[in-house]
């Protein structure tokens, strides 16, 4: 029952910011409205129907920001209500507490744990599906399929076109093992250049560790030289200050040079690495359920891919699968001159695009 009432209110919600879209009224931030943006989230204490400001009370250290260690990129996280700090602000009330209080208890009769389950195990292609009709993101709904979130929460898109996550992911491995395995004088051309690449960096190595060692002497002795001008106090210690920071970052970058030789010297060539390679492909999706090598692997896919359009097919209930991206250009050179014609009309550069048909 509480499913079913929490499906109505996000109907109505979503209904709501289409509506103030349609009509040109900016949201909070001067955008497009989406019904978050009204809804808020309980736990964070924000959206519109969610902020006690309206009530005369603001609230401080709600949350924090932490580095994702999969992305690097800088994301929010919530305090624990503890530790947050409120402060009363009457002049800036606009809400008596009647209806604040009256908002509260229908909110409450809708709500359900369910529709706040977070995804936390990130999906193959998160970020990179697109809606073909608007280009806006296509979203998760329902925890299996992805939809035009601007549709659903802005109301400015009009496909109705979704997909079965499950689907859309093995369209895509399908299809990205029919690129990379379609063909085998291809696979062959690779291992031989692999090999004469790695005999030609093994044979260059001595020669290259004999360049790094008088290079890092070098540096070392200035490194020195710069640290006793400090100590015996000759001079102004901030005059060298950039000339060390100079010598210690060249001094890393030569490190790292030798690091990458040396790794490169115990590389050990298989005898059979087309195979090898053959059977990493053909595998992928085990590679994607194994939790030791998801990572790698869903890092390695995603570089191959720009993004993924999804429109209406040609019947009823199907999509239109459309790549975008390096994962093409490998098409591109293993396939008919009607790839060659589509990288051309989209512009060259090294990305083009490849249709992938379900069941291909």
């Amino acid at each position: 029952m509480r499913q079913h009432l929490w499906g109505i209110l996000i109907q109505h919600l979503h209904a709501i910011a289409a509506r103030l879209n349609a009509e040109g009224i900016p949201s909070p931030r001067g955008g497009l409205w989406n019904a978050s943006t009204i809804n808020g989230s309980r736990q964070r204490r924000n959206g519109i129907l969610n902020n006690e400001l309206y009530l005369g009370r603001i609230t401080y250290n709600r949350q924090r920001f932490v580095k994702d260690p999969d992305t690097g990129k800088r994301v929010s996280r919530p305090n624990p209500p503890e530790v947050w700090i409120t402060h009363d602000v009457p002049h800036l009330r606009i809400i008596d507490q009647q209806t604040w209080d009256a908002v509260q208890a229908i909110k409450a009769r809708y709500s359900s744990h369910a529709g706040n389950i977070r995804q936390t195990k990130k999906r193959l292609l998160s970020g990179l599906i697109r809606c073909g009709s608007c280009g806006g993101a296509m979203t998760i709904v329902n925890r299996e399929r992805y939809s035009c979130s601007a549709r659903r929460e802005r109301g400015t898109c009009d496909s109705p076109t979704s997909i079965a996550a499950v689907d859309l992911e093995n369209r895509v491995l399908d299809g990205l093992r029919s690129i990379l395995l379609g063909r085998e004088e291809l696979i062959a051309e690779f291992a031989d250049v692999f090999k004469a690449e790695l005999n030609r960096l093994q044979k260059t190595r001595h020669t290259r560790e004999r360049a790094h060692a008088k290079e890092l002497t070098k540096i070392e002795n200035g490194i020195r030289r710069c640290l006793d001008y400090i100590v015996e106090g000759d001079g102004d210690p901030g005059a060298v200050r950039h000339t060390l920071q100079g010598l210690e970052a060249h001094k890393e970058a030569i490190l790292r040079d030798m690091k990458a030789a040396n790794d490169i010297a115990e590389v050990v060539i298989h005898p059979n690495i087309a195979d090898l390679y053959r059977r990493k492909v053909e595998n992928l999706q085990t590679l994607l359920t194994d939790e030791t090598s998801r990572h790698q692997a869903m890092e390695i896919i995603r570089s191959l891919i720009d993004r993924i359009e999804i429109s209406p097919g040609a019947k009823r209930g199907h999509a239109e699968v459309l790549l975008v991206g390096a994962l093409a250009s490998i098409l591109d050179y293993a396939s008919s001159p009607t790839a060659q014609t589509q990288n051309a009309a989209s512009g060259g550069g090294g990305v083009c695009r490849v249709l992938l048909v379900a069941g291909a």
